[in-house]
């Protein structure tokens, strides 16, 4: 039996999963090493090895487990912040919460494993010359068939590269399979350990070609459009629970404070300005649509001051605000010059922060979750649009916080209603972390790739950025869990513009994986005896 590389002093797979989910924390932000995501995948693929002479399918969904609860643990901890604010109980019950969600919420590595371990079982898959495409095709289906609460896909642990994220413009899911196929060229290189240049070359003229791929897409003009002067305020407000409704002086001071720091936004304005905007929960509880209703969260007080800074400022207000309208929705709207406001409701809601699953068949999940909203969807696609003060009108995609995790999603919004760029209002006070914010705004980079259009984040407490459509920052991050100002000239691009991703989306790649993978599987002589199942597949 031929053996697989292993590094030498370390026998243990669960040793290898840590280290996976090591790297798999510093390929992400604030670290972003686009090396250590290569790592990670390395120490997966050695896993599979291990897998590949299991003879019961019990090893490889422990190891599924295991894997995800190490990287909930290294990566995701702020998830324990995030539900001792949301539930409101103590440390105990907040700690019984995130270790059951950690042992669960990266189920997707479990395709990768079980998969590796059904075709290995039942197919000697070594004996074509095809076997190469197992291991990425498995982890392309991971990211199709595994939806998670808080989306991660393989090719986000390589958005910080600059020259190899640029094949996101297929989508990330290609970006993952290409960063994947590239690691087990280079897992057979120097297990072959090919030193002839003639046998290196095989392994390295792909890797090559998709670098020259990206050099390609990083030298690309697009043609600008209309140009913006933009006026991003970020007021640290707290994150709110359900008390703070009632709490006249906290409500008072939100309200006075955004006020404050817009009417010095606009005092020191360097150019005139053609949209102030405000983040997600500025002025949190709150709204401006007047309603009957008795649940209305009409507030005098937000009408005045949002109309005062749009006097002021003789531009629009890019704002959120929550309404009651058939329902509470939570809203991006836009008030104009004319003093007209123009909404679009939020898409995707936050599971057990703005609505509550199974609530009408588990009542007590309220108990647990008491500040659960009770948000409804929108079902419209439908762009915002900004008048200019060149007598223009841009027109964007409005997101709001989570929606921007979802590029399928994106995806959809951009060409049933084409816009020149797209504005992302945000509040991720809630998890009190730094990790979670600039990984929430590291999305915003694959998706400003991935619809070719400049990515605007406005976050309550931090992280305000701007991503060009190469993933580039547009302007310095502003500090986080501070009040500050941010100027932003952003050039926007023809609403015509389209990618590959938007033409064609994720569904040929995954098509191809599925087909690669049934291919492989046939192909492949089968495992007709014990010492054959024995056998590994050579990546």
């Amino acid at each position: 039996m031929k053996k697989h590389l292993k590094i030498p002093g370390i026998n243990s797979p669960f040793t290898y999963l840590l280290f996976a989910a090591i790297f798999f924390a510093l390929s992400l932000e604030p670290f972003g090493y686009a090396t250590a995501g290569f790592l990670c995948l390395f120490f997966l693929l050695l896993v599979t090895k291990d897998i590949f002479q299991e003879k019961k399918i019990l090893q490889p969904i422990l190891y599924t487990i295991v894997f995800s609860f190490f990287v909930t643990c290294t990566s995701f901890y702020w998830m324990g912040n995030a539900f001792q604010n949301i539930t409101g109980h103590g440390i105990l019950v907040s700690l019984i919460l995130f270790i059951l969600y950690g042992l669960f919420s990266f189920y997707k590595i479990g395709i990768i494993f079980v998969g590796t371990y059904l075709v290995t079982k039942y197919r000697l898959v070594k004996e074509t010359k095809f076997y190469l495409f197992v291991f990425p095709s498995l982890f392309l289906i991971s990211d199709w068939l595994c939806p998670m609460v808080f989306p991660v896909y393989w090719g986000d642990l390589f958005r910080n590269q600059i020259l190899w994220r640029q094949i996101a413009r297929f989508g990330v899911e290609v970006l993952g399979y290409v960063s994947i196929l590239s690691v087990a060229l280079l897992y057979l290189m120097i297990r072959n350990k090919a030193s002839d240049w003639k046998q290196s070359f095989l392994y390295l003229a792909p890797i090559f070609f998709i670098f020259c791929g990206n050099l390609y897409f990083l030298a690309e003009t697009i043609p600008a459009n209309t140009s913006l002067h933009l006026v991003l305020v970020q007021p640290n407000t707290p994150y709110a629970k359900n008390e703070i409704r009632e709490n006249f002086g906290f409500m008072t001071k939100a309200i006075q404070d955004v006020y404050n720091l817009g009417e010095e936004a606009i005092r020191n304005a360097p150019k005139p300005i053609d949209a102030l905007v405000l983040p997600e929960s500025s002025i949190p509880f709150l709204g401006t649509h007047p309603s009957d209703h008795p649940k209305s969260t009409f507030s005098k007080s937000f009408v005045d001051i949002t109309e005062t800074l749009v006097k002021q400022a003789n531009a629009p207000l890019v704002f959120n605000e929550l309404v009651w309208d058939e329902g509470s929705r939570n809203s991006f709207s836009i008030l104009k010059p004319t003093l007209q406001t123009d909404r679009r409701y939020k898409h995707i809601l936050l599971p057990f922060g703005e609505y509550l699953p199974f609530e009408s068949e588990f009542p007590i999940l309220r108990n647990l979750f008491p500040e659960a909203s009770q948000h409804i969807p929108n079902r419209e696609f439908l762009s915002h649009s900004l008048p200019t003060k060149e007598g223009n009108s841009v027109v964007f995609t409005p997101l709001i916080c989570y929606e921007v995790l979802y590029p399928e999603f994106l995806r959809k919004m951009v060409n049933e209603s084409p816009s020149e760029l797209i504005i992302n209002l945000t509040n991720d006070s809630w998890f009190e972390s730094l990790t979670e914010t600039k990984q929430h705004a590291g999305a915003g980079r694959l998706r400003a790739i991935e619809s070719g259009r400049p990515y605007i984040r406005s976050a309550v407490s931090g992280m305000t950025t701007a991503y060009d459509p190469w993933g580039r920052e547009m302007m310095g991050e502003l500090p986080i869990f501070q009040k500050a100002i941010g100027y932003l000239d952003v050039m926007t691009v023809s609403k015509e513009r389209k990618t590959a991703y938007l033409s064609i989306g994720p569904y040929p790649w995954r098509i191809l994986a599925l087909f690669l993978l049934f291919f492989v599987f046939f192909t492949s002589p089968r495992a007709l005896d014990s010492y054959k199942k024995k056998n590994e597949i050579e990546i």
